[in-house]
């Protein structure tokens, strides 16, 4: 892979950030980071998986190279919950969704349909757990209702224990007229 191809970035305290050039604005248009004047930031999930693929190098504000590993380890100490996000955001990257930021730490991406991204909203609220996880009803009417609010369909994203994930649609169900 030609190194001009690869997006160039610096992880500080409070960010990850590539200057505005030609690159970082081609990965833009496909869905990676978010324009901030003359930079792109991007987000820690985004950070990794372009890293993992080979399409970015992050770099500490000391200048020293930063492999896949030592980004998420450095990562997992702002966000414990990293590697479940990281895997679910993987999983729809490689199934070919742009998947953005989503609303807070719960309702964690918001997927847009294929060959719909920068025309359409997104259409799913993703929300990641980890099998074995209790989650309380309260919690998903919750998630429900947020996402009835936004328009948009719920998925739970289950992450196993050998790290694949399983998606469920979560609906309403009126059984008055059944």
């Amino acid at each position: 892979m030609e190194s001009e191809k690869i997006i160039k970035a610096v992880l500080s305290e409070d960010e990850i950030a590539a200057k505005l050039d030609e690159i970082s604005l081609r990965y833009l248009r496909k869905g990676y980071g978010v324009r901030d004047d003359k930079k792109v930031k991007y987000s820690p999930i985004e950070a990794l998986y372009l890293t993992e693929i080979g399409r970015m190098e992050v770099f500490d504000e000391g200048g020293d190279k930063l492999g896949f590993q030592e980004l998420l380890r450095k990562l997992q100490r702002r966000d414990p919950n990293i590697w479940r996000d990281y895997v679910v955001y993987r999983d729809l990257r490689r199934r070919r969704y742009v998947v953005g930021e989503g609303f807070g730490r719960e309702l964690r991406f918001r997927v847009f349909e294929r060959g719909k991204y920068g025309k359409e909203p997104a259409k799913y609220l993703v929300v990641p757990i980890f099998e074995g996880r209790d989650v309380p009803i309260k919690k998903l009417e919750e998630w429900m209702a947020i996402s009835r609010k936004m328009r948009k369909e719920l998925v739970i994203a289950v992450v196993d224990r050998r790290n694949e994930v399983i998606y469920y649609r979560a609906s309403l169900v009126d059984l008055r007229n059944v």
